[in-house]
């Protein structure tokens, strides 16, 4: 599978107590590697603005072998995969001396901004190389029981991107905030996007454990579902 590559050192400010780097982190290295291979190509997020055009992340599953300290080097490493209807399909790798560390798989939606309208990847070509679609794409989660409400969130300005909402990637820290973190890193994290935060928000976070396993689901203050997510904990050595 083709991979655009770029150099990533861990900053110590992604650390977390534990002293390895944090999910969301790992999830915005993935990410700058995807921006870093369409900016080379002139597709820059003014040049999509100046189409009305923006890519807003739908889903995305996530596996992490490890969770690297500050200074670190890795190699975050991206492709767009082939795609049919309203979904673009993108992969991500991190990987630290030559060994994978990190995997993810994602799923996009291309919108106009002006009208809404979702726009086909037949119909937007992108201008660099496309891998095979991957054999496993994100799907809808499935919740195994019900959920309690265990607290709240006030989405800041710090967390906010130039579509002035809540970035994908600061989501992890969300359910960090509400799990056992410390002696433990984030292993396994899926999550679905259905509706944007904005500054001053406040999210409603419901959780349920099942075996193991963490599912969330943050509403906004009119009941509108925000994002569902599954969390794997894996604990630190």
């Amino acid at each position: 599978m083709y991979m655009h590559r770029i150099p990533i050192t861990v900053d110590p400010h992604d650390t977390d107590l534990n002293g390895v780097c944090r999910a969301s982190a790992l999830l915005q290295y993935m990410q700058t590697a995807a921006d870093h291979q369409l900016a080379e190509r002139g597709m820059t997020y003014e040049a999509l603005r100046a189409q009305n055009r923006a890519f807003l992340l739908s889903r995305i599953q996530m596996e992490f072998t490890d969770s690297p300290r500050a200074y670190t080097h890795l190699l975050s490493g991206t492709t767009p995969c082939e795609s049919r209807g309203f979904r673009f399909l993108r992969c991500y790798e991190l990987t630290q001396d030559d060994v994978v560390i990190g995997r993810a798989v994602s799923v996009w939606a291309l919108i106009d901004t002006e009208s809404r309208a979702l726009i086909r990847s037949e119909s937007f070509p992108l201008p660099c190389p496309l891998s095979e679609a991957p054999s496993v794409v994100p799907a809808p989660i499935r919740f195994p029981s019900l959920l309690r409400e265990i607290g709240t969130y006030t989405v800041t300005y710090a967390e906010l991107d130039q579509n002035a909402h809540m970035n994908n990637t600061h989501y992890p820290d969300i359910y960090a905030h509400f799990l056992p973190m410390r002696g433990h890193r984030i292993e396994g994290l899926s999550i679905s996007y259905m509706h944007e935060a904005r500054q001053g928000d406040v999210l409603r976070v419901l959780c349920a454990e099942a075996d193991g396993v963490y599912y969330f689901r943050t509403l906004l203050a009119d009941g509108t579902v925000n994002t569902e997510a599954e969390v794997r904990l894996a604990s630190l050595l």
